[in-house]
Formats: structure tokens, C-alpha cells, sequence
């Protein structure tokens, strides 16, 4: 119902917290008239219409908090003559026409103004004529409103140090009078184009300008804590600033102000990476230069151990050389991705020594190597990517298992994809056996499928979007925050023989299945019905004989089955899930197999395949802008994928703001 208080009906009320219900209606103006109320919290519930005006404002109300309700029309001026107010919160509204800043400098006793996500809202104010020597405003928040401009009054404001106004469309330079004083800067997601540099004397905690149109050289303070530049054009690296800039800084590392993030991915960066001889102490915890054009050589010092990353993302470059075998014993690294690259040579037998690894993704380079199961041993290892490489020779733990049978090797893994090699032989049952953590275990707590997403740095949790590129039916689609009971295993596209290992069936976590493209013999195994909660089996292009197994049909939660170009025979096993799979899941070869969807004539209904409707095939080494990324709800993932990581933030909700106090 209606806020069911009249002000004035209550002369003494100090405070009224009605926040989180479901009151409707307009707000009653008396509440900012009463001379005793001092904080009002109206926040979450379902107000509408316009605030009025009122007269006699309050001289005692310091806080004010309206936010996520459904109020419209103008901001009343009338809040800027709340004498005592401290703090304004009307963020997540509907408030149209422009608030002016100016009368609000006059407070003495405001801190905070937060009208973020008012889509109609503009805001103006130039400060002229304004004596704003004695202002306290250090927090100003206008994100995802309708901004064209920087209001000029921000230069006058000697105390602000927490700005945002991320998710509008001001274009033009960032001025450097903006630097000043600041300690939390989000510009990201607007139409900028240049960026007065940084004086070298700004201790910054947080930068954001992501998502502009940024050009130059980047733009480094002298110091901070996250800097997210991606999502730019920004074509080069000072290497001084840069090494300067995560350089570890003693005195400021007492005061909590050392460079834990960077983000430059996605933008125009070419050149090498700024070198470094390893001389200094590096506070760098989380690096992404994706999608660039950089050169030459991985540097040495971002895993040799004068650093502390614990997230190296140089994915979508042009890296060359061979990856350093300079692994310190105390590597933190968590996550790895190169992928995309001309890497070339061994895998480091020294990255053996990064214990906390948790991914590592190379796919898409020139490796050349024996499958690595020394990385068996490693005990965070989730997810592993090898795809699209040089790898050959034989795949198996035996040698691992022979000299400590009691050890567990690759016990963590959930997604595994060696497709694109030279790995050949057959399959031993023992590779498919060390997948512990891909077995269902009813009993097992949601805790325990580790949540491999979320890496915990200093300054407080920061989450990643972890991308999986899921090639379903040759075709690319792209599947964002994977879950983490997803488990992926992809053997396609190279040289196995030999039988199936029925111990596959024994992974009852198994999501998907592609051991495509290979030299497979022998029968498809029965056991492969066991797996309940298989999505896609591609086990196209091999030599399988006989017939189709009756109790793959009995696997509700199949949605793509590819079994063409084998040497099948019999009738196609009749089912519900079989019903719904077209011709091209069993053409190709096969030529003893008969019964519908095969016949000409059938009298079932079929449900149209979903690859009608995908996008031609994607050509081998097409860039990742290149491929159409399609996601089907309810069709199950498929055939390959490559990780990619990648810290953005996002305009969809409330800003997170880094956690300073859990230092």
C-alpha cells in the first residue's frame, strides 16, 4: 500500500527506515519538511510519480536514500536547500530533465550524490559565481544516464574522489584537471577520444576508461590499484611508465596502494611487451593484453618470479618464439591463456612448478611436444586446452601411475580438449580413469565443484568472465560464466585407433563428448548410455562397425548426436531423443544403416534440427571477431571450444566497488 506516515503526525521521528518492502504511491513531501528527521530510507519498493517541491526544508535531515523504486520527473531543486544533507541516494529511477549541480555545491555538508541509472537524466553546471571553496562532495555517481558532456562544475569540487559517470554518451577529452584528487575514476562505455595524461604524482585506486575510443599511447599514473583501459584504440605501451606503474612501490604498499590489476585487452597495442631484466619487485597480480597486435617473445619476468601474477591472459595476439622455461618456485599463476598466437617449441617442464594453476589454455599455436603428463601433477588443474597445436605421439598416465600408483594425476580436470594435434595410438582405460572430479557424486556439495570463475586478490573478489568457445556441429558459439559442473571432453581431429575405452562410460558428470575425426574401430561401447547427463556425442569420421547401441535412445538429456561417415549397420534405435535428430546425424558411410529418420517415408514427427538454422561452417584459423556466436536453449555444447578470459565491467546493475576495507 501507500507509505503509511504522515511526518507530521510524529514531531519528535528521528528516523524512518521503511527500504526493501512493497509500497506504492508517491512520496509524502512532509518527510522533508519535519524539523527532527535525520535520515529517511525509502529505498527498494514501488514508488512512483513526481517528487514536488516543497518549502521549509528540514535543517536536521543529513541522509536520503529513494533508490530503486519508479520515481519520475525532474529531481527537485528543493533538496539542494536540505541544509544538514550528507548523503542523496536516488539511483535507479526514472527522474527526467537535468539536475543542476550548482545549487548543490553550496552544501557544506554534502558528501554524496548518487543518481546513477536514470536514463533520462542529464546533468548540468558550470560552477561560475559559485564559492565552492568549502565543499565537501567526494562522491558523485551519474552512471547509465543521458550525459553528453562533462558538467564543468567537477573542476571546482577540491574534494571529489570517487567518480562515475560509466554508461553515457559524453564524447570529447578526458581533461587532466579530472585527475586531481581522485582515488576511484569510472569513464568506461562512453565516447571519448582523448586523455589528458596523468601527472607522474597521482595515487590512483581505480580507473576504468573501457569501452571508448581511446587513441595513443596509454596514459599511466604514477600509481594504482586496477586500471581497466580495454575496449579502446590505444596503439602503444610506454615501457618506462608501464614498469614503473607495477613496479612495487615500499612506501605505498604500507598504505595499501599497489597496482593489482591491468586491462588492456582489446585494443590497437603493437610492438613487443615492455621488457624487464627482473631487477624490481612487480606487485602485478592480474594482466590482460587479449586481443591486441603484439609481437615477439613472452617476457621472462612475468613468470620468472619477480612478479606476483596470478592471471596472464595474452590471448588473440601475434607472440612468437618459444615460451621461456623460467618458472619460479614461487609461481602464483591461477590462469594461463595464450591462446591464438604462433608460440612455438615445448611446454616449460618448469611450469610443473606452478602449483595453484587452475587453467591453462594454448590452444591455437605452434607447440610441438609429447602430451604433457607431467601436468598431471598438478593438484588446482581444471581445465586444460591444447587444441589446434603440434602435439603427437601417444596419450596416457601409465608412466605417471607406474612410479606412484597411490597418487591421483589430472583427479580435478573437467575440461579437457586436445583436438587439432598429431596424437595417436590407442586410448589406455587408465587416461579416462585419472578424471576423478568428471564421476557424479550425489553426495558432493556444491562448495566442492570448486568454482574455478572466481579468484580471490587482496583488494577483495574479483570475478571473470570465463568463456568457453564451444564449436557445436562445426559451427561456434560461445558460452559465458561457464558452470562449474560443466565437463567437456574433445579428442577430435586427430590420429587414435583402437577400440573405445568403455571406461569413458564410467565419467557420469560427462556434458560433452567429441572424439570425432579419428581412427576409431570396433563397436560403439553400450556402456555409453550410463552417461545421464550427456548433452552432445560426436563420434563422426571413424571407423566404428556394427550396429548403433539400443541404449543410446534411452538417454533423455542427448540433444546432438553426430554418428556419420562411420560403417554402421542395423536399424537406428527408435526413442524419444533419437526422434528428434535428422538424417545428417547418421549419413555419410553407414551405408547398412536403415530406419527412420533415414526412410523416405516415416510416420513419426520430427523436431527440427537446430542445424537449419546455423550459419555457414567456420574456416580453420578465423579470428574470433569472424565467428557467429549462436547459443541454443536446451541444445547441448559440442565438438571443441578454447578458453578466454577476460575482467570487464559490465552496465547491467549497480557498480561493484572494490572492497579497500577487507585489506
Amino acid at each position: 500500500g501507500p507509505v503509511p506516515l504522515d511526518a507530521h503526525i510524529f514531531p519528535y521521528l528521528t528516523e524512518v527506515d521503511l527500504s526493501n518492502n512493497s509500497f506504492w504511491g508517491t512520496v509524502p513531501a512532509s518527510f522533508f519538511t519535519q524539523p527532527t528527521l535525520q535520515r529517511l530510507c525509502l529505498n527498494m519498493n514501488r514508488l512512483s510519480g513526481a517528487i514536488e517541491e516543497f518549502q521549509n526544508p528540514s535543517a536536521t535531515l543529513t541522509y536520503v536514500d529513494l533508490s530503486s523504486n519508479q520515481l519520475t520527473g525532474a529531481i527537485p531543486t528543493s533538496f539542494a536547500y536540505l541544509t544538514a544533507l550528507q548523503i542523496l541516494q536516488l539511483d535507479h529511477n526514472n527522474f527526467t530533465g537535468t539536475l543542476d549541480l550548482n545549487p548543490f555545491v553550496r552544501l557544506k555538508n554534502l558528501t554524496m550524490i548518487s543518481a546513477s541509472y536514470n536514463p533520462l537524466l542529464s546533468a548540468s553546471g558550470d560552477g561560475s559565481k559559485i564559492d565552492a571553496s568549502n565543499n565537501s562532495i567526494t562522491s558523485l555517481n551519474l552512471a547509465y544516464c543521458n550525459l553528453t558532456r562533462l558538467p564543468q562544475v567537477l573542476r571546482y569540487l577540491p574534494e571529489l574522489g570517487d567518480l562515475d559517470l560509466s554508461c553515457n554518451q559524453i564524447q570529447g577529452e578526458i581533461p587532466q584537471w579530472i585527475w586531481r584528487n581522485m582515488s576511484s575514476l569510472n569513464l568506461s562505455h562512453n565516447l571519448f577520444t582523448t586523455v589528458g595524461r596523468p601527472p607522474h604524482y597521482v595515487n590512483i585506486m581505480y580507473i576504468d576508461l573501457s569501452f571508448n575510443m581511446l587513441r595513443g599511447a596509454v596514459p599511466f599514473p604514477s600509481n594504482g590499484d586496477r586500471l581497466d583501459y580495454s575496449n579502446n584504440k590505444f596503439s602503444s605501451i610506454p615501457q618506462s611508465s608501464f614498469l614503473r606503474f607495477i613496479q612495487i612501490n615500499p612506501l605505498l604498499e604500507r598504505s595499501g596502494l599497489t597496482t593489482y590489476s591491468v586491462n588492456l585487452a582489446n585494443n590497437e597495442l603493437s610492438g613487443p611487451i615492455p621488457y624487464s631484466e627482473c631487477r624490481e619487485q612487480y606487485a602485478l597480480r592480474m594482466l590482460d593484453l587479449s586481443g591486441n597486435n603484439l609481437s615477439g617473445s613472452v617476457p621472462p619476468y612475468l613468470l620468472k618470479g619477480c612478479g606476483q601474477l596470478i592471471m596472464l591472459n595474452l590471448r588473440g595476439n601475434h607472440l612468437d618464439g618459444t615460451w621461456p622455461d623460467k618458472t619460479s618456485e614461487s609461481c602464483q599463476l591461477q590462469l594461463i591463456d595464450l591462446h591464438g598466437n604462433h608460440i612455438q617449441g615445448r611446454l616449460p617442464r618448469s611450469l610443473a612448478r606452478c602449483q595453484y594453476l587452475i587453467a591453462l589454455d594454448i590452444g591455437g599455436n605452434h607447440f610441438t611436444d609429447s602430451f604433457p603428463i607431467w601436468m598431471g601433477q598438478l593438484p588446482q588443474l581444471r581445465l586444460i586446452i591444447l587444441r589446434n597445436n603440434n602435439f603427437h605421439g601417444p596419450v596416457s598416465i601409465s608412466p605417471l601411475v607406474e612410479k606412484n600408483s597411490s597418487a591421483d594425476y589430472f583427479s580435478r580436470v573437467r575440461i579437457i580438449d586436445l583436438a587439432g594435434n598429431r596424437f595417436n595410438g590407442d586410448l589406455a582405460p587408465d587416461f579416462f580413469k585419472s578424471f576423478k572430479s568428471m564421476v557424479w557424486d550425489p553426495n558432493r556439495t556444491i562448495a566442492e565443484y570448486d568454482d574455478y570463475t572466481t579468484v580471490s586478490a587482496k583488494e577483495g573478489f574479483i570475478s571473470y568472465l570465463v568463456a568457453v568457445d564451444v564449436a557445436m556441429k562445426q559451427q561456434y558459439m560461445r558460452v559465458s560464466k561457464v558452470s562449474t559442473d560443466l565437463v567437456v571432453i574433445d579428442l577430435s581431429s586427430n590420429r587414435f585407433s583402437g577400440f573405445i575405452p568403455r571406461s569413458i562410460s564410467n565419467l557420469s558428470s560427462l556434458h560433452v563428448v567429441n572424439l570425432s575425426r579419428n581412427a576409431f574401430g570396433g563397436n560403439i561401447p553400450r556402456e555409453l548410455g550410463q552417461l545421464a547427463r550427456i548433452e552432445s556425442l560426436d563420434l563422426s569420421w571413424n571407423h566404428l562397425v556394427g550396429e548403433i547401441p539400443q541404449e543410446l535412445a534411452t538417454v533423455t538429456t542427448l540433444a546432438w548426436l553426430n554418428l556419420s561417415y562411420n560403417d554402421l549397420s542395423g536399424r537406428i534405435p527408435s526413442g524419444s531423443q533419437f526422434s528428434t535428430f535428422t538424417s545428417s546425424s547418421f549419413q555419410g558411410g553407414n551405408k547398412g544403416l536403415y530406419g527412420c529418420p533415414l526412410l523416405v517415408k516415416c510416420n513419426l514427427t520430427f523436431v527440427t534440427s537446430p542445424s537449419s538454422s546455423l550459419p555457414p561452417p567456420v574456416r580453420e584459423g578465423s579470428t574470433f571477431e569472424d565467428i557467429m556466436l549462436w547459443l541454443f536453449v536446451g541444445v547441448g555444447f559440442g565438438v571443441g571450444f578454447a578458453l578466454t578470459i577476460v575482467l570487464q565491467v559490465v552496465c547491467s546493475g549497480r557498480r561493484e566497488k572494490i572492497a579497500h576495507s577487507a585489506r
